[in-house]
């Protein structure tokens, strides 16, 4: 039998463990990001073989000098247009292998693995913030918010939680239960 991953107190019991539903979640905002990429994409692609092509028709050092520079300018929007449109599509994929979720009597866990390994722990308090974000396929309850400035300056809310889980509502009730015995 495996370890729980999930570090118990003692009298502390689990009620539920999911992970994300696979698939494609918050369609509009993934296809508004792809088709914003897409352009950054295609310049790069055409930048990057356009200093290559210029590359294998540089006469003088100094020609193939701006052919490597031409091509190296085109890297960054190639990287950044293929993150954009092929990253969601990605994370569609492995989102529910890298993350598990669970629900004590005290506690909710988000456990990631994979390249960026974390464990936060949320406990569940009669004031915790509780929100359910319903959603076509799959739901998000969420248990943590706060403010954080972004590079701007501007103050933008992050939120924490169980993200597109399937049984998002039947999460929810239990969490308002919880809170309801402690408070």
């Amino acid at each position: 039998m495996t370890p729980s991953p999930w570090p118990l107190r003692p009298g502390e019991t689990l009620l539920w463990e999911g992970a994300p539903a696979p698939g494609f979640h918050q369609r509009g905002k993934r296809l508004f990001l792809m088709v914003f990429g897409l352009p950054f994409l295609l310049i790069g692609i055409a930048v990057f073989f356009t200093g290559l092509h210029q590359l294998t028709q540089a006469a003088s050092s100094s020609e193939a000098g701006l052919a490597v520079f031409f091509a190296a300018f085109g890297l960054p929007f190639l990287g950044l247009g293929g993150f954009l449109v092929f990253g969601p599509l990605v994370e569609a994929r492995t989102a529910s292998r890298y993350i598990r979720y669970a629900l004590s009597t005290r506690a909710a866990y988000v456990l990631r693995t994979g390249p960026f390994p974390s464990l936060k722990v949320y406990p569940i308090l009669p004031a915790t913030a509780l929100e359910l974000e319903p959603g076509r396929l799959a739901g998000s309850v969420w248990l943590h918010a706060r403010l954080e400035r972004d590079s701007d300056g501007d103050l933008g809310t992050t939120r924490s939680g169980f993200e597109n889980i399937a049984d998002a509502e039947k999460v929810f009730l239990m969490i308002r239960e919880l809170q309801d015995k402690a408070g």
